[in-house]
Parts: structure tokens; C-alpha cells; sequence
């Protein structure tokens, strides 16, 4: 993946206990995980997080390099078979895509409003792995659960992955309290705050219904999802998770 720089990065998470995120210019990244974990409910099966935000390894328990964010994840990764749809986390509009290199691969990055998510902040989100490059245009707007690219194992073929790669979707998130251009052409990036994606389910601040499942612990996060047959739950979110669920039948 591409280092994210030259910016400074300061989360603003509010959740009690999570570590500060910060990036010093010149100085080694300081990712560190959230402490959030996802909750999905039970009427659905969903891809869940090989390797969640911070984490020091990889989705197979090997150590991650030092020279990127220090040895920890600047992001979430989700084992998928390669094509698999992805979908756009909340509706908004395509800032950016383009191929990079190891780590990297193919990507996209979309821009969703405060109007968009319901959030106080503007939120960046990059698909990267794509298995090739998304159709749509710089400009295009989206909608929630729209389905924008499809997962790949471009960028991880090679190196650590061998030949075989790793396909999956690794989602970066930024916020930032503007809807100003953070995001250039190349997919170079200015301005905004790393966060763990957890943090944008947790602050979109969703009443979702406690009746399903047992109430959620202070360090759990229930996830909104799409389905594969098109539904969302619960209704009228404007956040999903950026794959398909299943549904239990």
C-alpha cells in the first residue's frame, strides 16, 4: 500500500480507550489499533476482518514490515475471492483511481459527505487489490451499496504472497473536517486523519435494533449491511459494510 503522506495524522476518535493515531512528518508512523470489534447479526453471514486496523500481522499471523506504518495496519483486510462485488461503504462520489505498485495494486478512492454518511465530517475511503480497473468516472456519484469495483490480488502478487497473492480488500478510511480536494489525480493524499473504518460504523451513531441480538459491549461495533439479494438493513441506513452479506435462511 502507499504510504500516506506527506500529511499529518491525528485521529479524533472519541471512543474511550483507543489509542491516538499520528503520523509526525519524518517520523516512523503511529497506527495503533481502535479497539473497536465489528458485530454482525445473526440473520446474516458477512466477510468479516482478517486483519483489523494496528494489527502487527497479516491475515496469516506472519509480522508486517517495519518501513510501512512502523509494523502496523493502516487499514482493514477482508479475504475474498477474487471478483468478489465490493461495494461503496455510503453514497458519494469517485475522487480518484489509478494502479500502484506493490502493496498497492489497483485502487479507487470515493469522498462521502457529512450529507452522505450523516456524520459530522467528511470521510475518503480507498478499495485497493481491485482486480481491475472500476468502469466509473472521476466525478461519478455513487450510492450506498453500489457496487464500485470487484476484489483482485493486484499489487500483492509476488514478494511476501509469492505467486499465488492474496485476494482480498484492503479499505483505507481518512476523515476531515472539509469536503476540500484531499485526495490528487495519482491518488496522492493531504490533509486528512487515518482512522480505523470501525470508527465510521461506530460514530454514524445508527439506531439499529438491540432486539435481534444481545446488547453490544462498549468496545463492539453492529455493523449495517446490504445483502446479496439487494436488501439493506436496517432500513434507511446510510452506511453499509463494504461486501455483500449473506442471509441465513
Amino acid at each position: 500500500m502507499r504510504t500516506i503522506a506527506p500529511i499529518l495524522l491525528v485521529s479524533m476518535m472519541l471512543i474511550p480507550g483507543c489509542a491516538p493515531v499520528q503520523r509526525l512528518p519524518g517520523e516512523a508512523s503511529m497506527v495503533r489499533p481502535s479497539g473497536l470489534r465489528p458485530i454482525f447479526p445473526s440473520q446474516v453471514r458477512c466477510p468479516g476482518i482478517a486483519s483489523p486496523f494496528g494489527s502487527q500481522t497479516r491475515y496469516d499471523g506472519s509480522a508486517r514490515p517495519r518501513w510501512s506504518f512502523g509494523g502496523y495496519h493502516g487499514g482493514i483486510d477482508i479475504s475474498l475471492a477474487e471478483g468478489t462485488p465490493l461495494l461503496a461503504l455510503s453514497a458519494g462520489t469517485v475522487v480518484s483511481k489509478g494502479e500502484g505498485g506493490q502493496l498497492e495494486g489497483i485502487y479507487v478512492w470515493l469522498r462521502h459527505s457529512p450529507e452522505n454518511t450523516g456524520l459530522t465530517y467528511w470521510v475518503y475511503s480507498k478499495y485497493q487489490h481491485l482486480q481491475s480497473l472500476p468502469e466509473l468516472a472521476i466525478g461519478a456519484r455513487v450510492a450506498a451499496a453500489e457496487v464500485v469495483a470487484r476484489s483482485g490480488k493486484t499489487g500483492t502478487v509476488g514478494g511476501y504472497y509469492g505467486l499465488a497473492g492474496y485476494p482480498h480488500l484492503h479499505l483505507t478510511t481518512l476523515k476531515s473536517a472539509s469536503g476540500d480536494q484531499i485526495v490528487g489525480s495519482r491518488g496522492e493524499t493531504r490533509g486528512a486523519n487515518l482512522i480505523d473504518p470501525l470508527v465510521i460504523y461506530h460514530d454514524a451513531g445508527i439506531a439499529l435494533p438491540t432486539s435481534v441480538d444481545p446488547a453490544l459491549r462498549k468496545d463492539e461495533v453492529r455493523i449495517p449491511y446490504a445483502t446479496t439479494d439487494g436488501q439493506v438493513w436496517p432500513a434507511g441506513t446510510r452506511v453499509v459494510w463494504p461486501v455483500a452479506c449473506e442471509p441465513v435462511k
